[in-house]
């Protein structure tokens, strides 16, 4: 394992496993088990800059020898709508060269993954994603809740968004560079959500109000989510408590509270609720609630349509 002359693909693409066929990458550490970990995330790297990565909540990595050959398996949770996982798109990747420099003792690691393989996993998914998304769209049909058809659509838009990230992972491993061409049109998809969304029966209400106005910021802020506000059906209540303010000497602070529900139409059962922490800061006290209304906008119409759309899901 340990040569003077270090082998061509630790600083070139790999002749045995060229471009057309496998994709490839290296890594390198002061240990054989982190660079071998290193190489199968460079690769993994590969996909993921092609999905919408939000956060990894967890990752684990392991090797394993069969017939003299090893395979390390990753496993990298990308938080999405439907959890994407690259372990998914990497499913057969294994360590296909080893070295180590005797220069510097440091050992250098190839991964590599049939393409063949790495696209038949991804159509697997995607041809998961398209049932799920059949299934969303035969069972809003059904609906005679607005909300529930709400979520529904929802849910479709969303696996076909997923869908779509993996059209464009699935670009990179096809060496013809088509992918698989999607069922529905995601405009299409989000068009009905949004004559779903504008077709629910909704009103506004505040139940708390410190500084006053949050009424109008409420109302503008559901009609920038595409909901069209009457006088009747679903409460979208909210409410904005605030605290005592802070005196720093020459700077001010203002906290506060804002709070959204989602009320059924009894006028009673909460469907879902959210709160956000506020805060705004001022060197004249007399500015902090103007600062804390403009806050209070900013974040509702920010956030507003995302949580009904939770509520509704």
């Amino acid at each position: 394992m340990s040569t003077s002359d270090a082998p061509e693909w630790v600083r070139s693409e790999p002749d045995m496993y060229p471009n057309f066929k496998y994709l490839s990458a290296t890594g390198s550490a002061s240990k054989a088990e982190q660079a071998k970990a290193r190489a199968l995330s460079n690769l993994a790297k590969i996909f993921e800059v092609k999905i919408r990565e939000v956060s990894t909540t967890s990752q684990d990595t392991k090797s394993s020898k069969r017939d003299g050959v090893e395979t390390v398996e990753s496993s990298a949770r990308i938080a999405s709508t439907v959890n994407l996982k690259t372990d998914k798109m990497v499913q057969g990747a294994r360590i296909a060269e080893q070295w180590q420099s005797s220069v510097d003792l440091t050992y250098h690691a190839l991964a590599v993954l049939d393409r063949t393989q790495a696209g038949n996993n991804i159509r697997s998914e995607m041809n998961r994603l398209d049932e799920e998304t059949q299934h969303a769209l035969d069972q809003q049909k059904s609906r005679s809740d607005p909300l529930l058809k709400i979520s529904d659509l929802h849910k479709a838009n969303a696996l076909q968004q997923d869908r779509q990230t993996l059209q464009k992972t699935l670009k990179i491993i096809d060496v013809k560079g088509k992918g698989a061409k999607a069922l529905w049109s995601i405009a299409d998809l989000n068009e009905q959500l949004q004559r779903a969304l504008r077709s629910l029966p909704l009103q506004t209400a505040v139940k708390s109000d410190d500084i006053g106005g949050l009424n109008n910021i409420l109302q503008g802020a559901a009609a920038a989510a595409g909901f069209n506000v009457g006088s009747s059906g679903y409460q979208l209540a909210a409410s904005l408590e605030t605290q005592t303010p802070i005196d720093q000497g020459d700077w001010h602070w203002l906290r506060a509270t804002l709070k959204i529900e989602l009320i059924a139409k009894d006028g009673v059962t909460v469907i879902g609720y959210q709160s956000w922490p506020l805060k705004v800061s001022a060197g004249d006290p007399s500015q902090l609630e103007a600062r804390m209304m403009k806050e209070a906008d900013k974040k509702l119409k920010q956030e507003l349509l995302n949580s009904v759309l939770e509520f509704a899901t």
